[in-house]
């Protein structure tokens, strides 16, 4: 559960998130839960049936459900909307924009910041921060305890590096983004050459580039590029655990869950979807609006708009074809056995 100081009655929470309100006019609304912990100032919300029993026996004060499922849940208060999790993600969002608390400006007295250090207006500078030679920090952006920023990194308006953040040199972010704990972003791609029976590593000397409102998750590393840069396309976001080679090229508006793993020069287009613990090879392109399954393993290029599933990663409905007959094998072996066993007496 997550309490708000501000309680919002079901006209304000309907002016937020559209749909309609039915139910008492006096619903004073301050907080949001899982059904379980609801309380009567709690709001709700559900989509999928299996989630109905554990709304209705909830005490919650306000539900969001979809128009058609009102019927489902006499003598409540309901805010009725075709997208009740959207609903509910907007309904969040107005209460945390309007009691997030930003970290005052000013660089706290730990932290070492180099003289050639451009900064803009109403920066906060955490404890224990390192920013290197040559930097640019532009206005609003906050840095939280025990950053470290290599020479000549640049960070946009408004971004925000969570506690323990490391840039390595000349790394580019853009502005409005959010990079969560233990991020390392521009550390060196993962390439080396066998020469005389010894691996000499390969000089990395690229970067990173990060466009606007991209999100990077706690613990994901970026490399930088061997040569050019590795680049991440304006509003994509990243979930924890994602590690991007080195000349990865990832487009606007992708999403890469946890545990993705993208080998160098891995090119994705455009509102890509990659799902948990999805991998690709690297050398190879996705197409814009893919999306790609949990676990799936892309071997070679994929086309735009499609649903893909396994390892290697195939067409899911013919994925799913090869799934059916696989669990059909044992029947077909014990067959194929009887049929050799007839044959033999």
């Amino acid at each position: 559960m997550r309490k708000f100081a501000s309680a919002l009655s079901g006209a304000e929470i309907q002016a937020i998130c559209g749909g309609e309100f039915r139910g008492d006019d006096k619903l004073q609304a301050s907080s949001v839960a899982d059904p379980a912990e609801a309380t009567a100032d709690s709001v709700v919300y559900f989509e999928q049936s299996r989630l109905f029993e554990a709304v209705r026996e909830s005490q919650a004060g306000l539900v969001i459900c979809m128009p058609d499922q009102a019927n489902l849940l006499p003598g409540r208060n309901l805010l009725l909307h075709p997208r009740p999790g959207f609903a509910m993600m907007k309904l969040v969002s107005c209460w945390l924009s309007h009691e997030a608390e930003k970290p005052a400006p000013g660089i706290h007295p730990s932290a070492e910041v180099h003289t050639s250090v451009v900064l803009g207006e109403d920066i906060h500078i955490g404890p224990g921060c390192v920013i290197g030679k040559g930097c640019r920090i532009e206005s609003g952006a906050v840095i939280e305890s025990h950053c470290v920023i290599g020479a000549e990194c640049a960070i946009g308006k408004n971004t925000r590096l969570h506690p323990r953040v490391t840039l390595y040199p000349f790394s580019f972010i853009g502005s409005e983004c959010i990079i969560h704990s233990g991020v390392v972003i521009g550390a060196d791609g993962f390439g080396f050459v066998l020469e005389d029976g010894v691996q000499l590593k390969i000089p990395q000397v690229g970067n990173v580039q990060i466009g606007d409102h991209v999100e990077i998750g706690a613990n994901s590393t970026v490399d930088c590029g061997t040569l050019g840069p590795t680049s991440i396309g304006d509003g994509t976001k990243i979930d924890n655990l994602v590690q991007i080679g080195h000349n990865c090229r990832i487009g606007k508006h992708c999403i890469l869950c946890a545990q993705v793993g993208l080998a160098g020069s891995t090119v994705l287009g455009d509102y890509v979807y990659l799902a948990g613990k999805a991998g690709a090879a690297g050398h190879l392109s996705i197409g814009d609006r893919a999306m790609v399954g949990a676990q799936g393993g892309v071997t070679h290029d994929l086309a735009p708009d499609g649903l893909y599933w396994g390892t290697p990663a195939i067409d899911a409905n013919a994925y799913k074809r090869i799934l059916a007959i696989q669990r059909k094998l044992p029947e077909i072996y014990g067959h194929y056995r009887n049929q050799l066993k007839h044959k033999e007496d």
